[in-house]
């Protein structure tokens, strides 16, 4: 079962956030994409600062240089898109808690077996009382968190989680080892993690990160900041190597399979491959 503390969330990525991620998988400035495209470089400044929405025509010619999906770019630039949330898994207990990290909203999970009650953290949300209280009302105690990456927002605050929980932390080796706990286990590609009766198989996703892991447990992925809805998540790391996560590993998936991002709605692999401006039509 998927559970949501939160009202349905906006997509994370508008317009200008997926024209700016787009040009870096092209290493072009912003002058690049307006002579490209046609159009004045104030225009471009203007739609990456969500000043504008150009006219329909413009976000097609928009998408042909960038290599996205024209209808699906417009639909995204409309907010005419929303993606159907997953269907319920009734083999898992998944709770969504949508926190914030200052203004910043954040995304963090508790995984519990239905049949034992042994309960995971996915990522702190920058957010550990949250958590804390979510685990106190559900009468459980988390023994195990797991981070999807080292960035603040997923990872800060994981001291006092640990001291609350006494458990271990699962991490790449290859990212920053965050502060506030010894009993660091490093996981790795397709290492299966026991969560009561359950299995959680540990993918590799890095791009937005070196070390980016992504948590998949029955016919849910918890998926970091590797893609959200609409969109990629940001390649701080390597451009190629965010792309080739979502479509060779996340995309190697059933349709039905459900996308939990660190940002933003659930969504599903169908879901991305028929929407998301940087993959539809490809897979």
């Amino acid at each position: 079962m998927f559970r949501n503390d939160t009202v349905s969330a906006g997509l994370e990525d508008e317009l200008g956030d997926i024209l700016q991620k787009a040009r870096d998988g092209k290493t072009w400035s912003q002058a690049d994409l307006a002579e490209a495209a046609g159009v004045t470089l104030d225009e471009v400044h203007r739609m990456e600062r969500y000043e504008l929405i150009p006219d329909e025509a413009v976000v097609f010619k928009l998408a042909k240089v960038l290599d996205l999906d024209g209808p699906a770019l417009s639909a995204i630039a409309r907010n005419a898109w929303h993606p159907e949330e997953p269907e319920t898994d009734a083999d898992l207990d998944l709770i969504c808690l949508n926190v914030f990290m200052g203004a910043y909203p954040v995304k963090c999970y508790l995984l519990r077996c239905p049949v034992t009650n042994e309960t995971a953290v996915v990522d702190t949300g920058g957010n550990p009382e949250a958590i804390i209280q979510k685990a106190r009302e559900l009468d459980v105690r988390p023994s195990k968190i797991l981070l999807t990456h080292a960035h603040p927002d997923h990872a800060w605050g994981l001291d006092l989680l640990v001291r609350e929980f006494e458990c271990p932390t699962w991490i790449d080796k290859r990212e920053p080892r965050p502060g506030g706990t010894r009993d660091i286990h490093f996981v790795e590609e397709g290492e299966k993690i026991p969560l009561g009766e359950l299995e959680i198989h540990a993918l590799a996703t890095p791009g937005h990160t070196p070390g980016g892991i992504s948590y998949k447990v029955n016919r849910a992925i918890l998926s970091g900041d590797t893609i959200f809805a609409g969109s990629m998540g940001r390649a701080n790391s390597s451009w190629p190597d965010l792309y080739r996560s979502i479509t060779q590993t996340l995309f190697s998936f059933p349709d039905d399979t459900a996308l939990h991002p660190g940002h933003g709605p659930a969504t599903t692999v169908g879901e991305e491959k028929r929407h998301n401006p940087f993959f539809c039509g490809k897979y």
